[in-house]
């Protein structure tokens, strides 16, 4: 299979990170009654749908790379120098705002303190471990994709090898990794990456069309005795996007390309933003502040993917 760009990919990242921040402005502000809260409601699924794509992104790369056993410590380098500095940015981006805030008259009594302990927890993503908070929730799920990288590199045999039940026992036994119970583990969304795992098999030509379809069905059938039928029609609905949207539809792939950024400062701008619009204009319709908050979000993080996420990502190509 010849290298190319999955242009799916990029819309559904773009989309999933726009609702995920709809979800949260939703959640926070608006009523119990509203239509558009009811209609975000499920937006913190766009979580489990990345995973998804992570489950299908890493073994592809793996897979035009030619990796091998060797290739371990540069992979896991590259993906890291590729992550880690926008998130360490995101987070520093946390107490800028925080000081800023202190300017303004409904944050002047903000307290700014830093729990150095809890930042190295950040620094290694194993708050969730430790029953220590996260600075912004969010943050959990980089640390399950983290651990996906790791587990991913120990395994990829295991992905990729020659024989089919080989790789349907593991992907079998990697489903039901969610009866661990440890829900702060990439076990425990098995079936969610597993998904991705079974559309990458198919798209390289691993595993035939009607092997696809058999497997996922049962993968999916895992998922809804898993979770829910919420949780299934994020996984469904993340497949059907990456098999049937593969156009290049520029606006939702721009959106894709800095939804890394945007998910991780979405809180830090559009949060804080509406927030300061409900307390300074409570008369206003929250709609008006919320599409303010979306917009200011999305222009930020064009500034933070140029300034921070681009240049992690050459630096990542030399290695």
């Amino acid at each position: 299979m010849k290298d190319r760009h999955f242009y799916s990919i990029d819309i559904l990242r773009g989309w999933v990170a726009i609702l995920v921040c709809l979800y949260h402005l939703s959640e926070g502000f608006l009523a119990d009654q509203d239509v558009l809260r009811f209609l975000f409601s499920r937006g913190y699924l766009g979580v489990e749908i990345f995973f998804v794509i992570s489950g299908f992104v890493i073994p592809y790369t793996m897979y035009l790379r030619k990796h091998q056993y060797s290739d371990t410590g540069t992979f896991l380098l590259k993906r890291l120098i590729r992550i880690e500095p926008p998130y360490w940015a995101s987070i520093l981006l946390i107490f800028l705002v925080d000081y800023i805030s202190k300017f303004f008259v409904h944050y002047e009594d903000k307290v700014i303190y830093v729990d150095y302990p809890n930042l190295l927890y950040h620094i290694l993503h194993i708050n969730d471990f430790l029953d220590e908070p996260w600075l912004k929730g969010i943050y959990w799920s980089l640390a399950v994709e983290v651990q996906y990288y790791l587990f991913a590199a120990m395994i990829f045999p295991l992905i990729f090898s020659e024989s089919k039940w080989l790789r349907y026992a593991f992907l079998f036994a990697f489903c039901m990794g969610r009866w661990t119970e440890w829900d702060h583990s990439v076990f425990y969304y098995g079936c969610h990456f597993v998904s991705g795992i079974l559309f990458f098999q198919f798209k390289t030509g691993m595993i035939t069309r009607k092997d696809f379809f058999i497997a996922m069905i049962i993968c999916w059938g895992i998922t809804f005795w898993c979770f829910d039928l919420y949780h299934l029609s994020a996984v469904i609905f993340a497949i059907l996007v990456m098999y049937f949207l593969n156009y290049k539809i520029r606006p939702f792939i721009f959106l894709g390309t800095i939804s890394y950024s945007f998910y991780l400062i979405h809180i830090q701008v559009a949060w804080v933003l509406m927030d300061a619009c409900r307390r300074s204009y409570p008369a206003t319709h929250p709609y008006y502040h919320m599409t303010l908050s979306l917009l200011a979000a999305i222009v930020a993080s064009v500034i933070f993917y140029y300034l921070v996420e681009r240049p992690s990502h050459k630096l990542a190509k030399r290695f």
